[in-house]
């Protein structure tokens, strides 16, 4: 992923990876429920291809004009199905109703998302937009089993149980921007020091030297 991010970027694309959601809950004073703003994000790849999306005005897998509508018709919240994860822009969830229905349609979707974090999202922004239509999309497979647990043991997500908590974040954007920048630069920095350490103890136990020498081998075979 980092490999195609930084071919982009020399490119001339402004491109950076989508952030795991929740990483920045260790301070108790932020979570950022989408990634950064108006990016070309690089996500997984599972299908033989990396997804690729230009994120909206909050950082979500949307095209951003979607929130100019005077009336939202579908809002969608879940996870990584319905953020698109593994699909080609347009072929999410939210891109195929805009589709069928030529209604304008918003994903809040993102991985690793569970029921308390997308409960955040409806409080966050679905309360400020009012759309007509709420899609919950809900994954047996991990979001109660799984998901819960760790959110429940998180305190800032346990805080949307009342009512009147918000962290304002439709009103945040530049904070949350600036703040997943900061962790992006930190991970990169921490990759390459690992790949590298890697490296050097490879070297230190021999496995490059074995691997020559079984090249050498092979080659006079």
């Amino acid at each position: 992923k980092l490999e195609v991010i930084e071919d982009l970027i020399k490119q001339g694309v402004d491109a950076v990876p989508a952030v795991p959601r929740g990483m920045l809950t260790m301070d108790n004073e932020l979570l950022p429920l989408g990634g950064i703003s108006n990016k070309i994000t690089v996500a997984s790849n599972e299908n033989g291809y990396f997804m690729v999306y230009q994120s909206d005005r909050y950082g979500f897998n949307n095209p951003d004009v979607e929130w100019d509508a005077a009336q939202v018709e579908w809002l969608l919240t879940g996870d990584s199905f319905t953020e698109g994860v593994a699909v080609r822009p347009g072929e999410d969830i939210a891109g195929q109703i805009r589709v069928i229905t030529d209604q304008s349609s918003i994903s809040l979707g993102r991985s690793g998302n569970g029921p308390l974090i997308e409960l955040a999202e409806l409080i966050e922004y679905a309360e400020v937009i009012k759309p007509r239509r709420v899609f919950w999309v809900y994954y047996e497979g991990n979001d109660l089993t799984t998901d819960l647990h760790i959110e429940q043991n998180n305190p800032l997500p346990m805080q949307y149980m009342d009512d009147k908590f918000s962290q304002n974040l439709i009103n945040r954007q530049q904070e949350i921007d600036n703040r997943l920048e900061e962790y992006i630069v930190l991970e990169v920095q921490l990759h390459k020091t690992r790949w590298i350490r890697l490296q050097a103890i490879r070297k230190v136990i021999v496995f490059d030297a074995d691997a020559d020498a079984d090249a050498d081998v092979d080659a006079d075979a």
